[in-house]
């Protein structure tokens, strides 16, 4: 429907993502969260495929999903839900390990939400940092284009959802 928005504020050490998506608020929910969906657009495809290892959508559950990046090898991202408020928003913690480094105890914080607005529903992904030199080293690691790669998948397979294919 649109493009994906990035912002990284000057008065905070967060990163926002958000877009809007030409489809109600419980199918898009649906898609974000239900692990069957979550393995059809999670990652960028560019760097490889990923599967689902774990997917335990509740307050206190844990989630794992391994890719295989091309000429680098597999990169574990993990984490845990903390607050689910369906259909509006949940938070999350987030991780990696692999061959370019491990947060493994000092995993990030994030936040999405899926604002109603009819037809039509708006995403706000927030990552949340400590500080803003941690917050600038994701933004310079090329995070951006694989975030917006994989929003757009997102949103293509919406569409998909939407049409009902």
């Amino acid at each position: 429907m649109n493009d994906t928005v990035i912002d990284l504020p000057d008065d905070k050490p967060i990163i926002t993502f958000t877009r809007t998506f030409k489809a109600p608020r419980a199918l898009v929910w649906k898609a974000y969260t239900e692990r069957e969906h979550v393995a059809r657009w999670w990652g960028p495809r560019s760097i490889g495929p990923v599967e689902i290892l774990e997917h335990d959508f509740r307050p206190g559950g844990s989630w794992r999903y391994v890719q295989d990046v091309r000429d680098a090898g597999q990169v574990t991202f993990f984490g845990r839900f903390i607050e689910i408020d369906a259909p509006e928003s949940y938070v999350n913690t987030f991780g990696f390990e692999g061959p370019f480094g491990s947060t493994e105890g000092n995993e990030g914080r994030e936040t999405q939400r899926f604002e109603d607005l009819g037809e039509i529903t708006r995403y706000t992904g927030t990552s949340h940092f400590d500080d803003f030199a941690s917050r600038d080293a994701v933004a310079a690691s090329g995070m951006e284009s694989g975030a917006r790669e994989q929003i757009e998948q997102f949103a293509n397979y919406v569409a998909e959802m939407e049409k009902g294919d």
